[in-house]
């Protein structure tokens, strides 16, 4: 089994897992983001509590890329802190060099994604459940 095919196990497994999932009843912020080029969708929901997201779900109704990010964003968000500031644009900056390897405050989990950093049409996909969770957050007044 060559790499590849690993990762691709890896994001179909993260985007069944994330399939099965429902959306959070209690919560204090959301966004819906849209992305008119495939028609992917998706519903980030977040209970903020003091800086801390204590609850979050990624509900997709797109590709298995799509479903595979919003299930890793749900894993490294929820019961932890809210992302740093510059965690898209560092997350873009990676994902848009195709040698660069993860850089620590980047969780090392993105690395799934690392076959994809060479189909530039397919980085919509991977950064819209992110770009929906910070949206979400920067939405509430907590």
């Amino acid at each position: 089994m060559n790499t590849l095919s690993i990762y691709q196990e890896k994001i179909l497994k993260l985007a069944a897992e994330n399939k099965k999932s429902r959306p959070i009843d209690d919560y204090n912020c959301s966004f819906i983001m849209k992305n008119p080029m495939c028609g992917d969708e998706v519903q980030v929901r977040v209970d903020l509590i003091n800086e801390k997201i204590n609850n979050i779900s990624a509900i997709v109704r797109g590709c298995a890329l799509c479903e595979a990010s919003a299930g890793l964003v749900v894993q490294l968000f929820k019961n932890n802190s809210i992302p740093h500031n510059d965690f898209m644009k560092e997350f873009l900056i990676w994902l848009n060099n195709t040698g660069q390897e993860i850089n620590s405050p980047l969780p090392k989990e993105l690395e799934i994604f690392l076959p994809i950093k060479e189909i530039s049409n397919r980085h919509t996909c991977i950064t819209m459940p992110f770009e929906a969770t910070i949206k979400s957050l920067k939405s509430t007044n907590n």
